[in-house]
C-alpha cells in the first residue's frame, strides 16, 4: 500500500491502519450527523464565495480557511497551473504573490468573480472534486493571535481597539501597536462575537466560510494531518491534468514541506494559561459546530475540557 493511501489517525483495537477513502468517509458521516444537530444554526450560514478558488481544466473547487495552511495551498494550487514552473518548488513564491488577489488571480480563479447564477453548479457535478482543510479551533485561534497581532504590521487597527476597549488608560494616538496579550485578544473575539458582529475570517468559524452544510465537499483535510491529506490532494490534481506538457511541468511539484507544524499540547497550556477557564468554556461554545462536524476533540488547557 502506498503511504499516501494510509493515514495515521486510526485507533482501532486491530491496529489496521485507515485508508484515505476509510478516513473520508468517518469525516464525511461526522459532519453530516452535525449538520443535522445544528441545522438551526448553519442554515444562517451566509453566501461565503471569497476564498473559493477553482479550476476548470483540473476540475476542482478550493475553500480556503485562514489558519489552515491556505498560504502552502495557494501556493501549490497556483504551481500546479504549470505557469510558473521558473519558481520550481510553491515555497519560492512571495508572499505578495500568493496573496494579493491582483497577482493570484492571474492563475487561479475565485468563484466570487463568477455571476452567482453560474457559481453552484460545480457543486452538483460530479466531475468537480471539492475540498476543503480545517483546523482544531483553539490551535487556529492562537495561530492567528500570532500572525496578526504579533506579527503582522497591517492588523495595528485591531491591536488599537483591543487597547482603548480594555485598558483605555493606555491608549495613545501617537502608538500605532501595543503588545496586546493573548488572554486580552481571546477576551475581544468573545466580544466580538456577543456584540453580534462577523468575526475576521482569520477566526470566524470555520464552517461559516465553506458553506459545509449547504454545499458538497468531497474531501475534509485536516491540518492536524496535512502531510498524508495533502499528499493525496496534490496527487488527485495532478491526475486530472489532461494537457501533457502540462502534467511534465508539475510532476515534481509538492505540498511544501514545512505545512502543518502543529501547537503542542504544552505550546497550548502556556498561551491558554492565563485565560481565565470561563473564557475557555465560551470558546468552546463559539466553535461548538466547529467540533461537531469536524470531529475535533477539546485540548485540555485549563485541566478539565
Amino acid at each position: 500500500m502506498k503511504t499516501q493511501d494510509v493515514h495515521d489517525v486510526n485507533a482501532e483495537s486491530d491496529n489496521t491502519p485507515e485508508t484515505v477513502s476509510d478516513v473520508q468517509k468517518r469525516r464525511q458521516q461526522q459532519m453530516s450527523d452535525g449538520c443535522r444537530e445544528f441545522s438551526d444554526i448553519v442554515k444562517k450560514s451566509t453566501e461565503a464565495w471569497y476564498e473559493m478558488y477553482y479550476d476548470d481544466q483540473m476540475d476542482y473547487v478550493y475553500c480556503l480557511v485562514s489558519k489552515a495552511s491556505c498560504t502552502s495551498w495557494k501556493a501549490t494550487l497556483m504551481m500546479l497551473t504549470g505557469e510558473l514552473s521558473e519558481f520550481h518548488r510553491p515555497e519560492k513564491l512571495s508572499w505578495i504573490m500568493i496573496h494579493d488577489h491582483e497577482n493570484s488571480d492571474k492563475y487561479i480563479e475565485r468563484l466570487e468573480k463568477v455571476p452567482s447564477v453560474f457559481r453552484n453548479w460545480r457543486f452538483t457535478d460530479s466531475r468537480y472534486f471539492t475540498f476543503m482543510f480545517v483546523r482544531e479551533p483553539l490551535e487556529r485561534l492562537v495561530s492567528a493571535y500570532r500572525d496578526k497581532l504579533v506579527e503582522d504590521s497591517t492588523y495595528h487597527h485591531i491591536n488599537i481597539a483591543i487597547v482603548q476597549q480594555y485598558r483605555p488608560r493606555d491608549y495613545n494616538a501617537s502608538v500605532t501597536r501595543y503588545n496586546v496579550t493573548f488572554p486580552e485578544f481571546v477576551r475581544y473575539v468573545l466580544d466580538q462575537h456577543a456584540a453580534g458582529k462577523v468575526l475576521d475570517r482569520h477566526w470566524i468559524p470555520q464552517y461559516q466560510l465553506c458553506r459545509v452544510c449547504q454545499l458538497r465537499w468531497d474531501f475534509i483535510g485536516h491540518y492536524e494531518t496535512l502531510r498524508d491529506d495533502a499528499d493525496y490532494v496534490v496527487s488527485k490534481l495532478k491526475s486530472r491534468i489532461m494537457d501533457v506538457e502540462q502534467r511534465q511541468r508539475v510532476a515534481n511539484v509538492k505540498f511544501p514541506a514545512d505545512g502543518g507544524q502543529r501547537k503542542s499540547s504544552d505550546t497550548l497550556q502556556r498561551m491558554y494559561a492565563t485565560v481565565p477557564a470561563a473564557d475557555v468554556q465560551a470558546l468552546y461554545k463559539l466553535f461548538a459546530v466547529d467540533y461537531a462536524l469536524f470531529g475535533f476533540k477539546h485540548p485540555n488547557v485549563t485541566g478539565f475540557s
